[in-house]
């Protein structure tokens, strides 16, 4: 018991550092909503949503994650004295990814004449690129210079949007180019402290070990682009079955719900980062412990963040996304089971069972695309969180199914029951209940979860 504590502890140390990076970076971005829907129009907002996902696609299309597999392969003790070589590869497999995206994107651009095409072209590549000097990081365990480049690089961004628009007259083109320098300002002081190009520049790769990222990789990217269709896809038919106004609506709610995002992204980035140094002879035990930790983080973060969201609602959005206050509760569920998958799905990288983990993401995926259309047909706006829950459900089952014939794998029961009932719980006090119940509803739970978490974390 002794060592499963010891590694809850080292989860919670590692999530709490990489809150700074992750969590406090994307709160400058948060309160910016107030700002950007009280100057950009819902049509505008929905073109600058529907061509950042368009865009991530060809991403998911070209890269195949090979940042998450850079860091795999940096954590793996087959490589810990070729670190270099492992990281001058995964920028070889980058190279040729970012040169095909540009090209693809520029045809696009020159056939199409998208609105702002070049500052999608360019965001997308620094985005890329500062992923793979993230993950460097993270996989070198410079998880504190990764936490100060979040940091800054988000100032940039969140004082530029603010000029840009307030002061510059911009239009939304102010969120690319945003995004873009602050990109580039994260890119260049983890550059500065870790060397990324320095280390890709001074010899050349070893080609035995680009080919095993290559084909390690390989699976993990259709994977990835499984993932985006399952996240991301019923955003583009709910535009197509109903217009931009509706995405640019839907999209400041999924940017609301985003608030459980953070959490989620923060307790994945830690568990990516423990869980690919495990070794234990007893895999399915420890893996399931941390599943049921992260369920409880899930709903906990839901009961906070729901009433809280009801609260400042009024106040923070803009009255032409109004209609977004009745999507968010379905919104943050997808959002919350969509990261339980992609939490899982790093079991499966972790035992190096990417093809596994791919052909079940692939039935996922076909079954959100049979579903997708007539769930926006019979629900509207909240249809295309309704079909990403569903799909994803049955992508957690299969993959939860698929581990507990593999390693014994087995998610509690009990942490699933408390979690669902708790978020029902929070769910029915934001629609059915007046602001000072969802107050008192949000004090409790800050209360109760706090005194949980110091007598955990304290005492044992």
């Amino acid at each position: 018991m002794e060592k499963k504590d010891n590694y809850i502890l080292h989860f919670l140390k590692s999530t709490g550092l990489l809150f700074i990076g992750v969590v406090l970076p994307k709160v400058v971005v948060f309160l910016l909503l107030s700002f950007n829907t009280a100057h950009i129009g819902t049509a505008d907002y929905g073109y600058y949503d529907l061509s950042i996902n368009v865009s991530t696609l060809l991403s998911y299309l070209l890269f195949f994650d090979i940042w998450i597999t850079t860091m795999r392969f940096l954590c793996d003790p087959e490589f810990s004295n070729d670190k270099d070589n492992v990281i001058r590869s995964g920028n070889v497999i980058f190279l040729l990814s970012s040169a095909l995206f540009t090209c693809i994107g520029a045809v696009f651009c020159c056939f199409v004449k998208p609105v702002y095409g070049a500052a999608v072209i360019i965001l997308c590549i620094l985005q890329n690129l500062s992923n793979m000097y993230s993950f460097s990081a993270r996989g070198l365990g410079k998880d504190r210079d990764f936490a100060v480049s979040g940091i800054l690089g988000s100032i940039v961004l969140g004082l530029l949007n603010y000029a840009l628009i307030k002061y510059a007259g911009w239009d939304f083109k102010a969120l690319y180019w945003s995004a873009i320098a602050g990109y580039f300002v994260q890119c260049l002081y983890l550059e500065l402290k870790c060397g990324y190009m320095r280390t890709v520049l001074a010899s050349k790769p070893k080609k035995i070990i680009t080919e095993k990222m290559f084909r390690f990789t390989l699976p993990m990217g259709v994977g990835a682009l499984a993932f985006w269709v399952l996240n991301s896809f019923d955003k583009i038919v709910l535009t197509y079955v109903q217009d931009l106004e509706s995405g640019g609506i839907y999209a400041v709610a999924e940017r609301l719900a985003g608030m459980i995002t953070f959490a989620v992204q923060c307790f994945t980035y830690a568990w990516q980062d423990i869980a690919f140094r495990h070794e234990s002879d007893d895999e399915g035990s420890f893996y399931s412990l941390a599943t049921s930790l992260y369920m409880i983080f899930l709903s906990a973060g839901i009961a906070m963040i729901l009433p809280g969201i009801r609260i400042i609602f009024p106040f923070f959005i803009g009255e032409a996304f109004s209609d977004a206050s009745m999507i968010i509760p379905v919104a943050i569920i997808a959002a919350s089971v969509s990261g339980l998958s992609l939490f899982i799905n790093n079991i499966f990288y972790a035992i190096h069972e990417t093809n596994a983990s791919t052909k079940l993401s692939l039935l996922s995926c076909a079954f959100n695309l049979a579903i997708c259309y007539p769930c926006i047909r019979h629900f509207g706006m909240a249809g295309a969180s309704v079909a990403i829950i569903c799909s994803f459900c049955l992508d957690s089952i299969l993959k939860s199914w698929d581990l507990h014939k593999k390693i014994r794998y087995m998610v509690s029961w009990l942490s699933l029951a408390a979690s669902a009932v708790l978020t029902v719980i929070s769910c029915i006090i934001y629609f059915r209940c007046s602001v000072l119940i969802n107050c008192i509803w949000l004090i409790a739970c800050l209360l109760s979860f706090g005194f949980l978490a110091y007598r955990y974390i304290l005492k044992k």
